[in-house]
């Protein structure tokens, strides 16, 4: 059901639209527009979905309509598929029927020249007087598994819904759409490009998701700040009190900063070093690269952040322990300290010569007792030690079939005892990956390195530190 905020930020209407036109839909499966229409239906969008083509009687079973004009009820949403010098028409045609959204998909408006700049000129102008919201243009969204919805030229199985809401400045997720649900398991809340941000800018964003009650995490991607940018940062000051945000930022460079005009039509300014600055000033989390911005937001999607900086590791190796303990520190860990009671366990599955138990190697212990039960007494007994407060673990490589299950069994346990735990991989085999599909289907969080599994470890501990500084606990 809709719910309409009576803010200006309220962005329900793209994710809670009870029915949505799209403009310019096709019977094609060659054009990647076929797909905005097929993934609503398959997908099982909740509301009505009008297809609008003067050429076309049905599209995928559904009653194809001329025009806007023509559809006989009142419309939520207008998706646009139509060329630049066509959208100012499907504006007008908008705002006439009482259109409260619309997204337009296609480019080539500022970011195209003089032509198109003028064109956003008497878009904007329309979105003044009526007061209807706009999204890019050049934009692919919104998305909101909670009823379906999906606007994307992707053809998706099924969308993983959680608590996890990313906004971008660009499409250049959407090619990665597969890989958010499926290769990173993520569960998403919602997720928003802004493109050219005619209209709807990032502050809009996250003055929405920030009193949204289905978002808990927020990724946003920037390259420059179009809406207030004093006020986006006393939003995001307000936000990361009651939710993480993880902002990561293109347009660095001087390079970088002319590339995004190119294909935003705005220019990123101001000292990339200053912006660095405000974030770390306002609490944000400040990822540097894709793949930090990926990694951050997985561990906070996953996991709750550790009680304390007590860290346990278990290893396969020896010198990727030594390697983990580097990085554990550079990170704000300390190696916990383990009880008697738990190295006692531990001497149970010990080589016959003595090891360390923190680092814990499990490769030379998994010789002589087998991966099955190393990892039992491992991960039950480190797991449950008073003095540690998170665990960074190595899967087991070459795990025998017949192993295989007890071994899974033993990390999902770790999910009971509650302590954060992060995984990263041995071999990057296909055994390991079935293996690691099930871990985080449980939403335990797996990396392909020691150094990133606790990099975003950290990233959860010193969100937990800076909360309390912020509420006077320390």
């Amino acid at each position: 059901m809709l719910k309409w905020m009576s803010s200006r930020y309220s962005l329900d209407v793209f994710f809670y639209p009870r029915n949505v036109a799209i403009v310019g839909a096709t019977r094609n499966p060659a054009k990647p527009a076929y797909y905005i229409t097929e993934n609503l239906v398959r997908l099982g969008f909740t509301g009505k979905i009008y297809p609008i083509n003067p050429n076309a009687n049905e599209i995928l079973g559904l009653k194809c309509y001329p025009s806007l004009e023509d559809v006989p009820d009142d419309i939520d949403l207008v998706i646009s598929l139509v060329p630049a010098p066509a959208t100012l028409n499907v504006v007008k045609e908008s705002a006439e029927k009482g259109v409260k959204g619309i997204v337009v998909i296609g480019g080539g408006f500022s970011e195209g020249g003089e032509v198109g700049g003028e064109l956003e000129k008497k878009i904007s102008e329309i979105l003044r007087k009526t007061g209807m919201r706009l999204l890019g243009p050049n934009t692919l969204s919104p998305i909101n598994p909670s009823n379906n919805l999906i606007v994307s030229f992707r053809g998706m199985k099924e969308l993983k819904k959680g608590s996890l809401a990313f906004c971008f400045q660009s499409g250049m997720y959407e090619p990665k759409l597969g890989w958010i649900f499926n290769g990173l398991h993520l569960g998403v809340s919602k997720i928003i490009d802004v493109g050219n941000k005619l209209d709807v800018n990032e502050v809009d964003v996250l003055e929405y998701l920030s009193r949204d009650d289905e978002t808990k995490v927020i990724a946003l991607h920037i390259e420059n700040i179009k809406g207030d940018s004093r006020r986006f940062m006393e939003l995001l000051k307000e936000t990361v009190k009651k939710k993480p945000v993880i902002i990561v930022k293109g347009g660095r460079t001087s390079m970088g900063a002319k590339a995004s005009l190119t294909h935003t039509g705005s220019l990123s300014g101001g000292s990339y070093t200053i912006f660095e600055a405000a974030l770390k000033q306002a609490g944000a989390i400040h990822a540097q690269t894709l793949e930090e911005f990926f990694d951050f937001a997985k561990v906070f999607e996953f996991l709750k952040p550790p009680a304390g900086n007590r860290v346990a590791i278990i290893t396969l190796s020896g010198g990727e322990g030594v390697i983990a303990v580097d990085c554990c520190e550079e990170n704000g860990f300390k190696l916990a300290e383990l009880k008697k009671e738990t190295v006692e366990q531990l001497r149970k599955v010990y080589p016959p010569w003595n090891i360390p138990s923190n680092p814990f190697d499990m490769g030379p212990c998994i010789e002589f007792h087998g991966n099955a039960k190393v990892c039992k007494t491992a991960l039950d007994s480190i797991s449950r030690d008073e003095n540690v407060d998170c665990i960074v673990i190595q899967l087991p490589a070459f795990v025998p079939p017949p192993e295989l299950d007890e071994v899974v069994k033993s990390f999902l346990r770790l999910k009971e005892v509650g302590k954060p735990a992060v995984i990263w991989r041995a071999t990057m085999g296909r055994q390991e990956d079935r293996i690691v599909e099930e871990l985080e289907r449980n939403y335990i969080p797996v990396y392909p390195s020691v150094e990133r599994a606790i990099k975003a470890l950290g990233k959860l501990y010193k969100y937990k530190v800076f909360l309390e500084k912020v509420e006077g606990k320390t």
